[in-house]
Formats: C-alpha cells, structure tokens, sequence
C-alpha cells in the first residue's frame, strides 16, 4: 500500500512538473509572438500610430494605448487572462473604426507594462477599469466596453460597480457562469507550493484570478438584474475554453441582449474573426432598443 502511494505521489508529481514545463514554454513562444514593442512596430509599417500613456493609481501605473481622436465616441477594450492590450491589435488596425472612434486598450493589472499588481477579486478590477475610463473621459461621457474571455467578467463587474460610464456592453466569449468558471484541477494543483513559485509571472497572475472567479460570479448573481443598459454577445460552439452554454445562463437574465452563437467559432475570437468585434462595435449605436432588459 505505501509503496502504491509513493508510485502515485511520484505520478502526480511527474505530471506536474511536465504540465508546468509545457505551460511555460507555449507561453514563453506566445510572448516572443506577441511582444508590446513588435506589435507597434507592425502599426508603423501599416502608418498606425498608437499613443502610449501611463495612468498613476494608488502609487503604480496602468498601462494604456489608444489610437484615434480622444474627441471622438471611445471604446475601451479589456483584455483576457493571460493577456495585454494587444490582443485586440487586429481591432485598433481597423480604418474605418479609426475615423469614427477612439480604441483604447491597457494591459491589466499583474500584465504588460502595468505596474499595479494582480487583483485577485473582480471588484478591484473594475476600480483599475473606471480609472481609465475616468482617465479619458468627461466627467459624463459613456464609453462603448468590449470584454474577452475573463476580460467579459471584468465588464460585468464594471457595469454593477460604474454603470453610469458604460453606453453599451460587448461580451466575447465571456466568462461568467459561476458553474462553468469553477477552478479547474490544473489550477488546484498550480495554485501553491513549489509548482507555483516555478510559473512565470502572468500565468501566476492569471491562476490567482481564476481561483477567485467562481466566488466572484457567484456574489454577482444578485445583482444582475440592475444591468439595463444595451448589450451585445458573441460566443462559438468551438469554444474549448469557456463553454458555449455560458450564453444560456446569460441569456437567462438579459433576455433582450442582441447575442449570437456561431457554430464554427472558437474561443480567440479577436485574433481568428475579429470583424465580429468590429461588426458589434459599429453596431452599438443602432442597439439603442434594447436600452431595457
């Protein structure tokens, strides 16, 4: 029997290590792939000129980029987890976006260039959230806000806490049943000891927000129904990630959303089909029907 169990720690143990190791190296590829200075780059040679901009909060910085003019209906873009501001780089390339909004974007806290450490409990993110919104906007200018995956239960938290900011929300593939957001076994098994003190930073960062996110969405379902303002969904059947039927539970108490549920569509919707985004920006001002759920 002891000697079953010692095999068995061993296993584990192995299986780990191993999970860990292809965890650091996918991402560490990712990195290379996507890096903040290259992606800027790819907008000069296209003569895309984003502005750089760090807003003080409570003694850090929040890392945030737009493009366009700040005269003009912004849109603030919240990234996933992990995650920067340009994962949604396909989105500020857009022209005709360009010339009828502003595309703001910041790298979240514990990411990028950010210098605010990683939030575990959605209400601090939606503090950091507001502070950009409040950064770039007047005093009573609301902002159209695009959430991506954990970026989405971001957005929801910021529409209970900051609602008045908010003209319209887009969920993509957003995570926000409490049922399907629960930790997965991975994220037990990563969330403390030696296998934690070996991730690197933004995926250390990344568990800590997602051990946090079923409790989180759990304490929300009471308030839900205080959200009226319009509110775009766009989700895919080949989600591996966050499951498709998040939408039904969304769709439980928003039943006059403008939603779509795609039968080839997959989870990294701003990289695979960001015309979608695109397409429900544009939209957001002739949405103005469902301004009551």
């Amino acid at each position: 029997m002891r000697r079953r169990i010692k095999k068995l720690l061993y296993v584990s143990g192995f299986a780990i290590l191993l999970l860990v190791t292809i965890g650091f190296v996918i991402f560490q590829k990712f990195k290379a792939e996507f890096d903040d200075q290259k992606i800027i780059n790819e907008f000069h040679a296209q003569n895309i000129f984003p502005h750089s901009e760090m807003i003080p909060y409570k003694g850090n910085e929040i890392h945030t980029i737009y493009i366009g003019d700040l005269s003009k209906p912004k849109v603030l873009l919240i990234h996933g987890s992990p995650g920067y501001w340009f994962d949604f780089k396909y989105i500020f390339a857009d022209k005709t976006l360009q010339k009828e909004y502003c595309i703001i974007s910041y790298d979240r806290p514990g990411y990028g260039k950010t210098t605010v450490p990683a939030q575990k409990h959605l209400s601090n993110q939606a503090k950091v959230a507001a502070a950009v919104l409040n950064h770039y906007g007047k005093s009573n200018e609301k902002f159209i806000i695009v959430g991506h995956s954990y970026g989405g239960a971001v957005l929801e938290q910021t529409i209970l806490d900051f609602q008045t900011k908010i003209s319209h929300a887009i969920y993509v593939a957003p995570c926000l049943s409490p049922e399907f957001q629960k930790a997965k076994w991975y994220n037990i098994m990563i969330s403390g000891g030696l296998t934690n003190k070996m991730l690197p930073l933004e995926l250390k960062n990344s568990n800590l927000e997602m051990m946090a996110l079923e409790n989180d969405l759990s304490l929300n379902e009471g308030r839900l129904h205080e959200i009226n303002i319009p509110t775009s969904y766009i989700q895919g059947k080949k989600d591996v990630l966050v499951p498709y039927q998040t939408q039904a539970y969304y769709l439980k108490f928003h039943k006059n959303a403008d939603h779509k549920l795609l039968e080839d569509l997959n989870h990294f919707i701003p990289w695979s089909n960001p015309e979608l985004i695109v397409q429900a920006i544009k939209e957001a001002n002739s949405l103005n029907k469902y301004s009551k759920f």
